[in-house]
């Protein structure tokens, strides 16, 4: 059913992140917005795709500002050279640095973060400002790599050399070498350029819950490398606080994307909340404000104890409850408590799977099971308003 754009319909706020692997925040919100309308519930849709510094930021970004879509050739996570692309609106850039720096760039048998490096995520931030940015806002999810962020580091500038004086090479085992880091050359490429660092998850660099042992293995680290790697992130830690006067090793968010938000941190970026910073870039408070839905539904593909660590759909549920705002969420794996549902301001949550079924079914499926859960829920909302 086609809906009018009237002041007498309710309003109802769609705003999920990509669910990973099947469908991006865009096709998701159009998804939702797709089913609500095949219900028998009539009211007026707000689209707000989400991105918490993960796969799709820059489209999402893209999406609300209308900005350019720019491309830059680097270096990729071995040192092949391909095109990337990057935003920019009025002197904001956003950079992705799944572009330059990703695990999708891989085949898997590629993945070897004691080989892989941020070089290229270090060349699109140059590219950005050359192009005219003076702020750049850096997505650091679905990397390939654990390296502390010293290739990025490399590619600005930064010199990091070994006992003998001469640089090391790229990856995360390269770091064992490291005898000395000069971030002069970073400093002068960077003057009067503000980085932020959008975070999807707040690990730190090193320990328990550091990147190489939580995100090692998702990059292709097998138990040995994870030790390696835990190591010289340590050593990189140890360097970097002794010769910058910089304490990485334990700072929140310093551990997302294999460190490099500890190596960014380290030359004066910021370590935000992705999502946080994506509503404020998208003006998604201020459509609350102004719109006031009476229901707002979120989603991504999995939602699970975890989720409260920086992900999406938590963000915007905690920016509609300061509004009094109820949230639904629609998701494939649902793995969280109604408890936790409830601190997290999320009234009910449902998953869209309609079959036991493989991943692959799930994921060739999801964009109808998105659109058919919708029309479920808004055939519920139209019992309230019959």
């Amino acid at each position: 059913m086609t809906r009018s754009n009237t002041n007498t319909l309710p309003n109802v706020a769609v705003a999920p992140n990509a669910f990973r692997g099947s469908l991006s925040a865009i096709k998701a919100t159009k998804a939702i917005a797709s089913g609500i309308a095949n219900s028998n519930f009539y009211c007026n849709i707000l689209e707000m795709p989400l991105a918490d510094g993960g796969d799709g930021t820059l489209e999402v970004w893209l999406n609300a500002t209308q900005g350019q879509r720019l491309q830059h050739q680097v270096h990729d996570p071995l040192g092949r050279s391909i095109n990337a692309e990057f935003g920019l609106a009025n002197q904001t850039a956003v950079i992705e640095m799944a572009q330059a720096s990703g695990i999708e760039l891989l085949q898997p048998n590629e993945r070897n973060p004691l080989k892989t490096t941020t070089y290229g995520t270090g060349e699109l931030i140059l590219a950005a400002i050359k192009a005219g940015a003076s702020e750049i806002l850096i997505g650091v999810g679905g990397s390939a790599t654990v390296d502390g962020g010293a290739g990025c580091l490399q590619a600005l500038g930064a010199q990091l050399l070994d006992q003998d004086g001469k640089p090391i090479g790229f990856g995360g085992a390269e770091l064992a070498r490291l005898a000395s880091i000069d971030i002069s050359g970073v400093q002068a490429q960077l003057e009067g350029i503000r980085l932020s660092v959008l975070c999807d998850v707040d690990n730190p660099l090193i320990g328990e819950h550091g990147a190489a042992h939580v995100f090692g293995p998702q990059k292709g680290a097998d138990t040995e490398a994870v030790k390696i790697l835990a190591d010289n992130l340590e050593h990189f830690a140890h360097v970097v606080r002794r010769d910058v006067g910089i304490d990485i090793a334990t700072i929140p968010h310093g551990g997302a994307a294999g460190g490099v938000s500890a190596g960014l941190y380290a030359i004066g970026a910021s370590l935000d909340s992705g999502i946080e910073r994506i509503i404020e870039a998208c003006g998604y408070e201020t459509i609350l404000q102004n719109e006031h839905p009476f229901l707002l539904i979120t989603g991504e593909g999995r939602l699970d104890s975890q989720s409260h660590r920086g992900k999406a759909p938590i963000g915007i549920a905690e920016l509609a409850r300061r509004y009094h705002i109820p949230v639904i969420a629609l998701v494939g794996s649902l793995e969280s408590t109604p408890q936790q549902l409830q601190e997290w301001n999320i009234l009910a949550a449902y998953s869209i799977v309609q079959q036991v079924c493989s991943l692959e079914v799930a994921l060739a499926n999801a964009e109808n099971w998105l659109q058919d859960t919708a029309t479920y829920v808004g055939n519920l909302l139209s019992l309230a308003f019959s």
